[in-house]
Parts: C-alpha cells; sequence; structure tokens
C-alpha cells in the first residue's frame, strides 16, 4: 500500500510547495522569537533596571507566544514530532499497522480543521476587541491559532501524498524526500 495515488510530477510540486510553506514557518517562528526575546528583555530591563515598566511589552509578549506556539506545532508536525503517537507506532507491530496510521492522520487531520474553524470563529467574534496597551484587535493574536491549525491540519495531510512505506518504491520515496528538504 502506498501513498496517496498522484503522478510523481504532481507529488514532486505539491511537495514543494510544502517544502516552501515550511521555510517561510520557520521564517516566522524564528522572527517571532527573535521579536519576543527582544520584548522580554525590553520588559525586564524597563522594570527592574528602570522600576518603570513599559505596559505594552506584556501584551507584545502575550501576542507573539501565540504565534510562536501554533506555528512552531506546525512545524513540529510537519517533522512528525508528535512523539506519543510515533512512540506506540513503533513499538507495536501487527498487521495493518499502515492503515492505523493513516486513521489516525485521518482523525488528526478532521481534529486540526474543526479547531482551526471554530478558533476562525472566535478571531472574528473577538475582532472589534482591542488590547488596552498596544491600541490594536485581539484578532491579530487570535489569528494565529486558526493559521497554526490549518498548517497543522495541511502537513498531516501530506502523510497521504508521502509513501507509507519508503522501502517499497525506494526512487520515489528518495524524489520526495529530495524535494522536502
Amino acid at each position: 500500500m502506498g501513498g496517496f495515488p498522484l503522478s510523481v510530477s504532481m507529488k514532486k510540486k505539491i511537495l514543494a510547495i510544502e517544502s516552501a510553506l515550511v521555510r517561510i514557518e520557520g521564517a516566522v517562528v524564528f522572527t517571532v522569537l527573535v521579536m519576543l526575546l527582544v520584548t522580554l528583555a525590553l520588559q525586564v530591563i524597563s522594570r527592574f533596571l528602570f522600576e518603570f515598566p513599559i505596559a505594552w511589552t506584556e501584551e507584545l509578549a502575550r501576542a507573539l507566544q501565540i504565534w510562536l506556539v501554533f506555528v512552531g506545532a506546525a512545524i513540529g508536525m510537519h517533522r512528525a514530532e508528535h512523539f506519543v503517537v510515533e512512540i506506540f507506532m513503533q513499538r507495536c507491530n501487527f498487521p495493518g499497522k499502515q492503515v492505523v496510521a493513516r486513521m489516525i492522520d485521518v482523525l488528526v487531520v478532521a481534529f486540526f480543521c474543526v479547531l482551526a474553524w471554530n478558533a476562525a470563529q472566535v478571531t472574528l467574534h473577538g475582532s472589534s476587541q482591542t488590547m488596552p496597551a498596544l491600541g490594536v484587535s485581539v484578532a491579530w493574536s487570535y489569528s494565529a491559532i486558526p493559521l497554526g491549525c490549518a498548517l497543522m491540519a495541511f502537513h498531516f495531510a501530506m502523510a497521504w501524498i508521502r509513501p507509507l512505506d519508503p522501502n517499497r518504491d525506494q526512487q520515489e520515496a528518495e524524489m520526495i524526500k529530495g524535494v522536502a528538504e
């Protein structure tokens, strides 16, 4: 049983899109992490050195943490770093193991799609509210949740395109691995 039945050229294109998306996600996570570190350093310096805390640093740090968690989690999904499932699948050997793995992927994709939809509704509902110190809509902060969940669903769905058993078609597996890296 191989991956999702697509032509090799279509898989290359789709995996190239995923690869570009992962690079963008990595750049976002790096940028957010740097901004978070600068914001928190500014907060600590202003609070403890100058004894005059800057009000907006706490709000910005909270918003950046949300972005860091959800976009970072999407990168983790791309790397298949959902360790509990991975440990279970490595330690168990039974007939139909690949089918169970795909069923888990379907459930995970469905879960993150539902979560993304609900988070988008909450984001839209909260868009009229503003963060008092920053003076921007809370939707700016909340939008990381539906985006991150949609990215997580996408990365799990990409598992359907990759071959289930890389040893089954070594040439295809190497082609996909080369494009995805």
